[in-house]
Order: C-alpha cells, then sequence, then structure tokens
C-alpha cells in the first residue's frame, strides 16, 4: 500500500506552475467560476455581509443561492447579471416582518427577478431614498423544505451561499444593457428582465451566451452590533467547474454544486491528477475532500476568549438526500430523513485536543448532522463567539489555548477516484471564529480551517 499525505499549502505552492486543469479543481489564487461561502447568520441580531466580485472585463451571468443549514434546502435564488469588474454588495439579515432572514441590498447591478418583489407569500420591499438609490429587501423562503418535520421559516437563519457562473453574455444588447453606465448604474435591467418573459431567453436560455471563463472572487464578514464583533472570511473558488454555459431561467433550481464537469483535478503525489467521477457533485465532492479540519482554540477567561468552528459541508445534499441509506452516495455514509423531527444524515468525527504545550486530552467522538453546522468550543454556558444558536453544538475543550483536529476517519468515509486509487474524508469547508473583549470591546478574527489530503493506491 503506498500512501500520500499533503497539505494545502503544498497543493498552492503545486498549483503557481504551469499545470493545465481538465475538471474542475480548489483554485488557490481564490478566483473561479463557483464560489462557496461557509457560513451566514441573522440569527439572535447577527448580519452577514457579502460581496461577490467580477475581476475580468466580461459581463458575467451568475446564479446565487442560499441554503439553510440543515440540509441545504434553496432559500432562495436569482439571476446576478454582473459589469465588467462590478462588485455586487448586500447582507443576510433578520426578516422585520417574520420570523427568518432575508437579503438587503442597496446594490444597483442587475438581478432577475428584481429584488424587493412585493408579491407572494412573503413579500419583499424597495424603497427608494434620497440620493435616488434604492434599497430592496427579499426575505427567504420555506417552500423547499415544507413537507418536512422541521418546516420553520427559522431554519433560513443560517446556512451557506453558493455563487455559480452561468456563462458570458456574448450577445452585444443584452452585455450592454447589464453594464454600468457613466452614472454608475447598469443601462437597462429591464431589457433581462424581458428577454426572459417574452424575448430570445424565453425561447432559448443559451441565446447569446458563452461559456464561464472564471474570476469570479468573494469576500464576508458576520457582524453582531449588540457584541460590538465581527470576523471576516473568504469564499472557497472552484475553476474549471464547467466547459460549456449553463444560463437558466430564474426559477431552476440549476446550475447547482451538482452541475459541475464529472472531471476532478486533484493532488495526488505532489503532482495533479485528473480523474472522471461517476457525477459533478461527486467531482466537486473530490476537490473538497479533506481527512480533517485542523485550527486554534482560544478560551483564555482573562480575555473573554471564545471560539467557534463553523464546518460546512457543501456538497453533501445531492449525496444524502435519497430515499435509504444504503443509495447514499461516498464519501457520505447516511441519508436525510427529513419526515423525521431526529437529527439524519450524520457523520461520525473524531476530535482530537491539545493545548499549547502538547498536552493532549482524550479524543472526543461525536457526529456531524447539519449541512452547516457551528461548534462552539469551552465548556457548556461559555458562549458563542458568533453568538449562533441554528446548528450549533458545544464541544468541551479542557485548556485556555491550544488547537483541534477534527478527522473524518471512519473508513466509510471515503472516495474511489479511480481504479486502485482511494481518498479519505469528507469535503468540507469553513473557518474558525475568535473573539476576545477588552471592556465594552470586542474584537473579531476568523482563520480558514487547515486541511489534509490522504490519498492512497495500490
Amino acid at each position: 500500500m503506498k500512501k500520500s499525505t499533503i497539505s494545502l499549502a503544498v497543493a498552492a505552492t503545486v498549483a503557481t506552475s504551469a499545470a493545465v486543469h481538465a475538471g474542475q479543481y480548489v483554485n488557490p489564487g481564490k478566483t473561479g467560476q463557483a464560489l462557496l461561502f461557509p457560513f451566514y447568520n441573522a440569527d439572535n441580531g447577527n448580519s452577514t455581509g457579502i460581496h461577490i466580485t467580477n475581476t475580468t472585463d466580461a459581463v458575467k451571468a451568475v446564479k446565487v443561492r442560499f441554503l439553510e443549514y440543515k440540509n441545504s434546502d434553496a432559500v432562495l435564488d436569482f439571476n446576478l447579471y454582473m459589469s465588467p469588474k462590478d462588485i455586487f454588495a448586500f447582507a443576510v439579515i433578520p426578516d422585520a416582518n417574520g420570523d427568518g432572514a432575508a437579503i438587503i441590498t442597496g446594490d444597483a447591478s442587475c438581478t432577475v427577478p428584481v429584488l424587493g418583489t412585493a408579491g407572494g407569500d412573503f413579500p419583499g420591499t424597495a424603497t427608494e431614498n434620497a440620493d435616488g438609490s434604492t434599497t430592496r429587501i427579499q426575505p427567504f423562503v420555506n417552500s423547499g423544505y415544507s413537507g418536512d418535520a422541521d418546516s420553520s421559516i427559522t431554519r433560513s437563519l443560517t446556512g451557506h451561499v453558493e455563487v455559480i457562473e452561468m456563462g458570458v453574455v456574448s450577445d452585444e444588447t443584452y452585455a450592454a444593457a447589464a453594464t454600468h453606465d457613466s452614472t454608475g448604474v447598469p443601462a437597462d435591467c429591464a431589457a433581462l428582465d424581458t428577454a426572459w418573459a417574452s424575448g430570445p431567453w424565453f425561447e432559448n436560455a443559451s441565446a447569446g451566451i458563452s461559456a464561464p471563463t472564471g474570476g469570479l472572487s468573494g469576500v464576508a464578514y458576520h457582524i453582531n452590533v449588540e457584541s460590538a464583533a465581527s470576523f471576516g472570511f473568504e469564499a472557497t473558488a472552484i475553476d474549471g467547474f464547467s466547459l460549456s454555459a449553463q444560463h437558466t431561467n430564474p426559477g431552476s433550481a440549476n446550475p447547482s454544486i451538482s452541475s459541475g464537469t464529472s472531471v476532478a483535478s486533484v493532488q495526488f503525489d505532489g503532482a495533479w491528477t485528473d480523474y472522471t467521477m461517476g457525477s459533478g457533485a461527486e467531482a466537486a465532492s473530490a476537490v473538497l475532500q479533506t481527512a480533517s479540519l485542523s485550527n486554534d482554540v482560544l478560551t483564555l477567561p482573562i480575555v473573554g476568549g471564545m471560539t467557534d468552528w463553523v464546518v460546512t459541508f457543501p456538497t453533501k445534499r445531492p449525496h444524502v438526500d435519497v430515499a435509504t441509506a444504503a443509495d447514499v452516495i461516498a464519501p457520505f455514509t447516511d441519508n436525510w430523513v427529513g419526515s423525521s423531527a431526529e437529527s439524519s444524515a450524520c457523520e461520525p468525527v473524531s476530535i482530537g485536543r491539545w493545548d499549547r504545550e502538547t498536552t493532549a486530552a482524550a479524543a472526543v467522538d461525536t457526529t456531524i448532522c447539519n449541512g452547516t453546522s457551528v461548534i462552539a468550543m469551552g465548556a457548556a454556558g461559555t458562549g458563542s463567539a458568533l453568538s449562533a444558536s441554528a446548528g450549533l453544538t458545544v464541544l468541551d475543550y479542557p485548556y485556555s489555548e491550544g488547537w483541534a483536529k477534527l478527522s473524518f476517519n471512519n473508513a466509510s468515509q471515503s472516495m474511489t477516484l479511480a481504479s486502485g486509487v482511494t481518498r479519505q474524508g469528507l469535503p468540507a469547508i469553513g473557518f474558525a471564529a475568535y473573539k476576545v473583549s477588552n471592556g465594552a470591546m470586542s474584537y473579531g478574527q476568523a482563520a480558514e480551517h487547515k486541511t489534509e489530503i490522504t490519498s492512497s493506491a495500490i
């Protein structure tokens, strides 16, 4: 048995070479065709600001989708048309007129449908401001999981976000309509609505759309005004996601994280290797797969230290939202049972804990069941750095400072990449959030999890 273990840092170094990828891969340069934000939270007075940036000179057609924390059911999606060098800025906030979340934006970039729509069960608002701008609020919906035992809109308060480039708008008329003019606003967003309602996209969504070229990037910050703390983090960028345009109407569930090429470009023995998987979802899982997540922990009482870990499985739903456990697609092991009020689609994990001087506590064996989870480190009642409650679990951490390692080492948590080649672990992303206090002031810091790629071949 030959075994290869390579850190993400080494993978990033290899990626700077002139490697050519035949499939989708995580771009260490932080730009790509697909962006995965591991967390949004509008619970307990929190909000999450997000920026999506088009770093290219092309007009981009982009699908933006918000997915709740339990089973990654969509709670809002729309088409976004981005001008060259454009940033689309918005925040996820508590819905002032309901119990779920909503997005708020004053950005003028074109969306279809127009955000702030007044109709439906969850009506939005559009407020004209004195400077001529418009503030739009669009609540999230629970229609995607209305048949579950927990069909509450409060499920929408926490989750993650996927952003997928559908293609480049190559039609000159519609590219010009989406492009910002000298006043800093798009020339004619209404023309894009018409294109879908009765124009060429009504007949053929691919008309005037060419293959995606990547170049999207994303940053976010989680903020709690009451505790005066903010935590910034970046999106994971997958490049080479699709070789062809996937322009769909605003109500379509596609493209999604499952819609990419079935070819995955991953690290094996220090080199990029292309593997053809059974589906786009499996390819995305392969490029995100890690045997463990590691990060620092700070719970030092003298500075009011708190640490939360965000752990998100962005490809979990297409693997586990199946009829029986026997139908689950590797590397996941348990299926989602939405009709049950009990936790399901749970994955075993082992968590090692060390202090600063290498003293080790006994490992904790537990499970993670949600698509997006928050783990508060420390004794019960210590509190959550992110002021989270939905999807929150508490892990006893016996030291004031140190680090921890969350391992996916169950033998079934593995994928076959090719004949004789397997990879251990689960597709996971996320970060650790650290909060310290100094009197009335609080300070926040976020650090992306460290990953471990473990492959083996006969």
